[in-house]
């Protein structure tokens, strides 16, 4: 049978002309689309085209690093129209033939257009990668989650591919060289702190945060002890510099109550001085400060820790908490057995790999929740399948 090979494409090309621009603020239709497109990918690709892709992607992302360094993508988009692979030699003082074969390459990923003869303009992905953010991101992959991620094979036979638990038994050893936590190691390589902290404010970018499909009216406000003095109603456990705190009272500024950050002494003396919240040096490893509060909140905390930690954890602060008023919100994900996203799984085995931990699955939550005598009241999720869920909890009653 013969290929309408034009027709085909004509059609795919038809489909990202008729795209509206607002599909690109809908995270569950963005999702499902990109899904659908990755599918399509998948079906088309020979054996030969999936090992291409597999085995040599690291060299992708090294070319856009490459290419971050000497500014290309920031002259690019600067220029509001192409350049040639010798002005930006000259621009960059690079040499000419070398720009040529880097910019072949990032047109191959797609990371500029290409607009004639050694000719290249900007493009979407060549405009992420000047927002700081962004490429925080590719110096952190580099230089910190690829180094381990390479030593996962060797280091999963080591262990007898037992499902890691040991905090300090990771890959972080095998490929630092060392006996430092992962967290030592990050502060000492010279600018992978703030790449690491400036990647995390783009985390949750294109997700849907809690307070738009949490009821925090309903669940939060209804019941708070609104005639108690001095009375909780928000306590962020490891906030950093609270912006969970700050968006919100922002999304209601009539939030009764303290609102309450709490995180580590050198995080806490980063916070300004503010009329929203109070900052408060903690470590969530001991006793929770501040009892009956109406919600205790963690976002993308336990996570970090294995189950056993994750305990110590969750019983310090289910120890302040008032039964029949106090919850928890856990924000993090809640992994699909049948249809988890490829993020969500990568992020799995980067925690495991770092910290022997990981995302955990609905199952699983239950588990870990029930083990120090808590309930899981509720899981709220925001019905885009990429976006992470808020898990309610309440002591058990009796």
């Amino acid at each position: 049978m013969a290929i309408d090979q034009s027709s085909i494409l004509a059609q795919i090309q038809s489909v990202r002309n008729s795209l509206p621009p607002e599909v690109a603020q809908n995270v569950r239709a963005r999702s499902e689309l990109l899904q659908a497109a990755k599918r399509l990918v998948a079906d088309l690709e020979s054996p030969g085209d999936i090992c291409e892709r597999v085995v040599y992607q690291y060299v992708e992302i090294a070319s856009i690093k490459v290419a971050i360094d000497l500014g290309i993508f920031k002259i690019l988009t600067a220029a509001h129209g192409p350049k040639s692979v010798e002005e930006l030699a000259k621009e960059t003082k690079a040499d000419p033939v070398l720009m040529g074969r880097i910019m072949r390459s990032l047109a191959s990923l797609l990371a500029v257009d290409t607009v004639g003869p050694e000719l290249y303009a900007s493009n979407k992905v060549s405009e992420t990668f000047t927002v700081p953010k962004f490429a925080a991101g590719v110096k952190m992959s580099l230089d910190w989650a690829i180094p381990n991620w390479l030593q996962m094979p060797s280091w999963l036979e080591e262990i007898g591919y037992q499902n890691p638990s040991v905090g300090n038994d990771t890959t972080v050893r095998r490929a630092f060289k060392t006996d430092e936590s992962g967290f030592e190691i990050i502060s000492r390589i010279p600018g992978l702190l703030d790449a690491f902290s400036l990647h995390m404010s783009a985390f949750h970018e294109g997700r849907a945060n809690w307070l738009d499909f949490y009821p925090v009216e309903k669940e939060m406000f209804e019941g708070f002890k609104r005639e108690v003095p001095e009375a909780t109603m928000f306590v962020d456990i490891g906030g950093a510099l609270g912006s969970e705190v700050v968006a919100l009272k922002q999304k209601h500024p009539n939030c009764p109550g303290r609102l309450i950050l709490e995180d580590l002494p050198h995080v806490v003396e980063q916070v300004g001085k503010s009329d929203t919240m109070e900052a408060i040096p903690y470590d969530m490893f001991t006793p929770q400060p501040i009892k009956g509060a109406r919600v205790y909140y963690l976002r993308n905390v336990l996570h970090d820790w294995t189950d056993d930690k994750c305990r110590e954890i969750l019983r310090n602060v289910s120890a302040a908490m008032t039964p029949g008023y106090s919850k928890i919100l856990i924000n993090e994900w809640v992994v699909s057995e049948q249809h988890p996203t490829s993020f969500m799984t990568i992020m799995d085995l980067t925690m495991m790999c770092v910290w022997a931990s990981g995302e955990r699955t609905a199952a699983q939550w239950k588990s870990l929740v029930e083990s120090v005598g808590l309930r899981i009241a509720r899981i709220y999720e925001p019905g885009d399948g990429v976006s992470e869920s808020i898990i309610e909890i309440t002591l058990k009653e009796g």
